[in-house]
C-alpha cells in the first residue's frame, strides 16, 4: 500500500516530512511524497502574524478531504489554533526551546524576528536592541546574519538540529523556558490524516493537548506573544513578555496559569 504525503517543499518541511515517511516505511508502507505550494509561501513579504498559520497548511486539509493526499506532515506550531484542528497525530519531540544566534563578539543592537512571543523575550533581556521582523527560511535568515544586516536571530533549535544547520563563526545560545517560553507544539511533527496513527508518539501527543489548550485560553495565536509549554513534568506560560510556570497538576494547572496572566 501507498501512502501520500503532502508537504511544503522547504529544506525543514521535506526533513520533517522523511522522518514521518521512514516511520511509515518501518511499517510495511511505500510512501509518495507530494510537495504542494501554499499561498503562505506565495507571499514572501508579508509578516507571519498578518499571514496567519493557515497560510500554510489549510490547502491540505483540503487535500486530505478531497483525497488527493492521505495525510499532511507540518510543525505542529503552525497548524490554525482552533479546536477543529486538534485532530492531528505526533512524531517524538525535538528540542522544543529556541536559540539566539548572534555573530561572535557582536553587539546585540538589532534582533531579526517575525514573532511577537520571541520579540518580547529578546526586549526582556536586551531592553535597548531594535527587533526587525525577517522572513525566508533557516540558511536565508543566517546569511543576512552573517552579512550584517542583523546582529542576533531568534530561531527554533529543532529546526537547527534537524537541518544539521552550521553556525561556525556564530553563537548558540539555547534560551531556557523560563527566559523565553516555546511557542505551543514548538519541536513536535504534526501528521494530519489517519495515517499518523500509525506513528503516533503519545507523549508528543500529550504535550500538543495541554499546549494547545492552554494557548487558546491566552488567546494565542501568531499575534498574541504568547507561549506555551510543557516538559512533561512542569507547565510554562508566556504572554506579552510576562512568564509563568507551575508543577503541572492536571487540567486544573492550564486554568491556574491562563488565569495568572490575564
Amino acid at each position: 500500500m501507498t501512502i501520500r504525503l503532502g508537504t511544503r517543499g522547504s529544506a525543514l518541511a521535506l526533513a520533517q516530512t522523511e522522518l514521518a515517511a521512514n516511520a511509515l516505511r518501518l511499517r510495511g508502507f511505500d510512501v509518495q511524497i507530494v510537495i504542494v505550494h501554499t499561498r503562505g509561501d506565495a507571499d514572501v513579504s508579508s509578516p507571519l502574524s498578518e499571514i496567519g498559520r493557515g497560510a500554510f497548511t489549510d490547502v491540505f486539509s483540503e487535500m486530505i478531504s478531497r483525497r488527493e493526499i492521505d495525510g499532511a506532515v507540518h510543525s505542529a506550531k503552525d497548524l490554525p489554533t482552533d479546536e477543529g484542528r486538534d485532530g492531528f497525530f505526533c512524531l517524538p519531540r525535538a528540542d522544543a526551546r529556541d536559540a539566539l544566534i548572534s555573530r561572535i563578539g557582536a553587539d546585540i543592537g538589532t534582533v531579526g524576528t517575525g514573532s511577537p512571543r520571541r520579540a518580547a523575550a529578546v526586549l526582556a533581556r536586551f531592553p535597548d536592541a531594535q527587533v526587525l521582523p525577517v522572513r525566508g527560511n533557516v540558511d536565508t535568515r543566517l546569511k543576512k546574519l552573517r552579512a550584517g544586516e542583523f546582529d542576533a536571530l531568534v530561531l527554533a533549535c529543532a529546526g537547527l538540529d534537524r537541518l544539521h544547520i552550521c553556525t561556525d563563526g556564530l553563537q548558540v545560545e539555547r534560551l531556557s523556558p523560563e527566559t523565553c517560553v516555546p511557542a505551543a507544539c514548538q519541536g513536535i511533527i504534526a501528521v494530519e490524516g489517519q495515517c499518523g496513527a500509525l506513528i503516533q508518539d503519545e507523549r508528543a501527543a500529550q504535550a500538543a493537548d495541554i499546549e494547545r489548550r492552554l494557548q487558546r485560553l491566552l488567546g494565542g495565536g501568531c499575534t498574541g506573544g504568547v507561549g506555551a509549554y510543557f516538559d512533561g513534568t512542569r507547565l510554562y506560560a508566556q504572554k506579552e513578555g510576562k512568564i509563568c510556570s507551575m508543577t503541572y497538576a492536571g487540567e486544573e494547572s492550564i486554568f491556574a496559569l491562563a488565569k495568572e496572566l490575564s
